[in-house]
């Protein structure tokens, strides 16, 4: 077995050799972007593998569920970014010290998910990518913010009961990542103040994203519209 640097044994791999782990996903951020920050976090390496417009419809067929993000673990590949940050938390040490505490971590998982699929937040990123009609500033201010209130105030809750900066705990787990990640979009792709109603969230994305890693791949990366 191996001990990785946040003390998780790596039973996957019994003769010491690290997985080659390939990370399939387009150019942009959107519901790849965490599952990179949990591998920039753990300091694993990985192969970062994005597509664009052109280049990704030769491969659909060849992901198992015909979209992307795609983890491909030793030949073996994984759909869903959810899935993936789950499997990347327990890999590197970011998840639970049982099953009770996972279970609480797979809850608030789903809390997230269910805000990045709640009508109006759910096309956001295609009117910010042009593939959906509607003025970009307008539909943030009149549908997204809307839809951010009605979900938010349990995720701040749920932030300001557990104190830290975080959702559980009080060492940054996978969903954490997960979370900062997404709520920090309300700021980058909205406004600055896109979430001044939540100070608890926003303190979960400064302390996340001011993590060492986090922090240096935030600084190299490209600008994106989504």
């Amino acid at each position: 077995m191996v001990v990785n640097k946040r003390g998780a044994l790596d039973v996957y791999d019994t003769h010491f050799v690290m997985p080659t782990y390939k990370l399939y996903y387009f150019v942009g951020r959107g519901r790849g972007e965490h599952c990179r920050h949990l591998f920039k976090l753990a300091g694993v390496e990985f192969e970062d593998i994005r597509y664009d417009g052109v280049t990704w419809p030769p491969h659909k067929d060849e992901m198992p569920l015909k979209q992307i993000p795609v983890l491909e673990v030793d030949g073996v590949k994984i759909g869903q970014s959810l899935a993936i940050s789950r499997f990347l938390g327990h890999e590197f040490g970011f998840a639970g010290k049982n099953r009770l505490e996972n279970a609480q971590l797979d809850m608030l998982a789903d809390v997230i998910m269910d805000i990045y699929n709640a009508p109006g937040i759910n096309e956001w990123p295609y009117v910010l990518l042009g593939m959906k009609e509607g003025n970009k500033d307008e539909y943030f201010r009149d549908v997204v913010l809307p839809a951010l209130d009605k979900q938010a105030p349990l995720v701040e809750s749920f932030i300001e009961k557990n104190g830290h900066h975080l959702l559980f705990g009080d060492k940054v787990t996978w969903v954490d990542v997960v979370a900062a990640e997404f709520f920090s979009r309300f700021i980058d792709f909205g406004a600055q103040d896109g979430l001044k109603k939540y100070p608890n969230i926003e303190g979960l994305v400064k302390k996340v994203h001011s993590l060492p890693a986090i922090k240096e791949h935030i600084a190299q990366r490209k600008p994106c519209v989504a």
